[in-house]
C-alpha cells in the first residue's frame, strides 16, 4: 500500500475569512470568527440577504451511554429549516422522533462564533437552547419537546466538555467549486447529563458517556450529497476513542477532508475514505475504508431513520441508521486502535434545494 502523510495542521487565522477568501485547510484551534457571508464566492455581488439564502447551516449534537443515542440537531437550509430530537434506545431497539419543520425565517440565525454564543427556539411544543462557551471548554444543551399523540415528552439536560488545553477539535475550511466552502468544527467530547423520557429519567455520567459536537456552514452545490460516519467508545482504562469519516463533494480530499480520529482528545488526522453498502435501504453491512490501509471498519445498523421528500422546489432522500462498527483505524503514530462495537450513526444524504 502507498505511505501515507497526514495533511498539514496550521495556524489558526482570527477569521474563517479574510480579505474576501476562505482560508482553506485543517487548523489546530477554533476561529474567533466564523463570517462565510465575507466570502467573495460567485455570486458575491448579490446582497448579503440573498446570499445568505445559499448558506446551509446547522448545529447538531450527540449524546451516547451504553443504553441510549440521542441525536439533537437544528438545521437551516433557508427555504428549509428544522429541528430534530431522536431518542434510540438500543435495549429495546426503539426509536422516538420529534421534528419541528419551520418556515423560511421563522429560524433566528445561529451564532457565528463559539468561545460565548447562544441560540434558542422557543415554539409551544418545542424548546432548544445551545450555549457554545469554548472560553470555558464547555456546550451547554438543553431541550423540551412536547408529548404528541403517539410520542412521549422529550427533554435533557446536557453539557460537551471541550478545554481546549486538552482536546484538539477538527477544525476545517474546505472548497467546493467556484470559490465556495465548507466549515466544519467537530469533536468527541466526555459528556454528562440527564434524559427524561416521558415519566423515565436516563442518566449519562460523564466517565461513561461521550458526545459528539458538530458545527457546519457551507455554500453547498445546488445538489447536496455526503456519506458520513461517527462512533466512539470507552477502553477498559477509561480512554476515550472516537471518530469523524465523511465522503462529500469536496474538491481534492487528499489535501481537503474532515476525516479523524480522536484518543483522549488527541486529534489523528486520517485519508480520504470511500463508503459502500450490501443493500440499497441502508440496512445491510456498510463498509468504509481508505486506500492506505488505516481505515477498515464495518457497520451493522440496529435500526434506520428515512426521509424522502419529493416536492416542487425541494428534493430529498436520507438514510440515518444506528448502529454499531467494528474494525480498526491507524493513528498518526501508526497504533493500531481496535473498533469493537462502538456505537454511532451513519447518513447517507441527497439535497436538492
Amino acid at each position: 500500500m502507498p505511505d501515507y502523510s497526514p495533511r498539514p495542521l496550521l495556524p489558526t487565522p482570527r477569521s474563517l475569512v479574510q480579505n474576501g477568501r476562505f482560508q482553506l485547510g485543517t487548523y489546530k484551534a477554533p476561529f474567533v470568527e466564523i463570517n462565510p457571508l465575507d466570502a467573495e464566492v460567485h455570486f458575491s455581488l448579490w446582497p448579503r440577504s440573498l446570499k445568505r439564502l445559499r448558506l446551509k447551516e446547522w448545529q447538531h449534537f450527540a449524546f451516547a451511554n451504553e443504553r441510549v443515542y440521542v441525536s439533537l440537531a437544528v438545521f437551516d437550509a433557508k427555504l428549509l429549516a428544522l429541528a430534530q430530537v431522536c431518542v434510540y434506545d438500543r435495549t429495546l431497539g426503539k426509536t422516538i422522533f420529534h421534528e419541528k419543520k419551520l418556515l423560511p425565517g421563522q429560524l433566528q440565525p445561529l451564532p457565528n462564533a463559539l468561545f460565548d454564543a447562544r441560540f434558542a427556539l422557543d415554539t409551544k411544543d418545542f424548546r432548544i437552547t445551545l450555549h457554545n462557551h469554548l472560553a470555558q471548554g464547555t456546550h451547554h444543551i438543553t431541550f423540551a419537546v412536547a408529548a404528541t399523540r403517539t410520542l412521549p415528552a422529550v427533554s435533557g439536560q446536557f453539557t460537551c466538555f471541550e478545554p481546549l488545553e486538552h482536546t484538539e477539535p477538527i477544525v476545517v475550511c474546505l472548497p467546493f467549486d467556484q470559490g465556495r466552502a465548507l466549515y466544519s468544527h467537530k469533536c468527541i467530547t466526555p459528556t454528562q447529563g440527564t434524559l427524561r423520557l416521558g415519566e423515565q429519567q436516563i442518566d449519562f455520567p460523564k466517565d461513561r458517556s461521550y458526545g459528539l459536537i458538530d458545527i457546519h456552514k457551507g455554500y453547498y452545490p445546488h445538489t447536496m450529497t455526503w456519506q458520513w460516519a461517527t462512533g466512539g467508545g470507552y477502553r477498559q482504562d477509561g480512554t476515550l476513542l472516537g471518530f469523524n469519516l465523511t465522503n462529500n463533494q469536496v474538491q481534492d480530499q487528499h489535501a481537503y477532508n474532515e476525516n479523524c480520529l480522536w484518543v483522549d482528545g488527541k486529534l489523528h488526522l486520517l485519508p480520504p475514505v470511500q463508503f459502500s453498502y450490501t443493500s440499497a435501504d441502508g440496512l445491510g453491512h456498510w463498509s468504509i475504508r481508505d486506500t492506505y490501509g488505516r481505515v477498515d471498519l464495518t457497520f451493522q445498523p440496529e435500526v434506520i431513520r428515512k426521509v424522502d421528500l419529493n416536492a416542487i422546489v425541494i428534493q430529498s432522500r436520507y438514510r440515518g441508521p444506528y448502529g454499531a462498527f467494528n474494525g480498526f483505524i491507524l493513528d498518526n503514530d501508526d497504533n493500531k486502535h481496535t473498533v469493537e462495537r462502538w456505537f454511532g450513526m451513519c447518513e447517507d444524504f441527497f439535497l436538492r434545494v
